[in-house]
Order: structure tokens, then sequence, then C-alpha cells
């Protein structure tokens, strides 16, 4: 299968690279974000995002993370999803 788009993804070990078909990335799983908790990480996605993937790309992320999805269809029908609901905050600690 041809791949369309390379989503960079850094874990523990290094960086990580999984491909993305794009039947893929009209299902929004390029529309992730990766979020750092106390004493986990977890990679936030829409339901949607999650059926696209193969099990062996869920195999990959959940070595470093784990899965959380989210069911958003109102906001992806508007052509967003998961990422795009949420905001970084980079605060430093005092």
């Amino acid at each position: 299968a041809r791949r369309d788009e390379i989503v960079e993804r850094l874990g523990e070990s290094g960086r990580e690279v999984i491909a993305l078909s794009h039947a893929q990335i009209a299902n929004f799983a390029g529309n992730a974000i990766e979020l750092h908790g106390r004493d986990a990480r977890i990679l936030a996605l829409s339901a949607r995002a999650l059926q696209s993937l193969t099990a062996s790309q869920k195999a990959v992320i959940e070595q470093s993370c784990t899965l959380v999805p989210l069911e958003v269809p109102t906001i992806e029908l508007a052509g967003g999803s998961v990422r795009c609901m949420l905001a970084g905050v980079h605060l430093v600690k005092r």
C-alpha cells in the first residue's frame, strides 16, 4: 500500500515513525495528541481514528503510551478531531 504521510512520535527509546495510509489520514489517525500525566503518557485520539489503525500500529504506540479513544463525531463532521479540541499548557513549575 502506498503511504502518503509519515507521523513521527518521540518515544522513550528514540524516534519511532508510524506511516499512515491516505484512508487513515481521512479517518483522523494523524489528528491525535500525546499527553503527559504524572504517572503515564496517553495518546488521545478519536474512536474513528483508533478503528483505522492496524494491530501492528497500535502495538507500536502502546509500547510507550496508553491509547485513549474518544467519541467526537460532531467535531469530525466539521473536519476536526481530538487534537483540535485540546490546548497544551506549558507553564513553568513554581
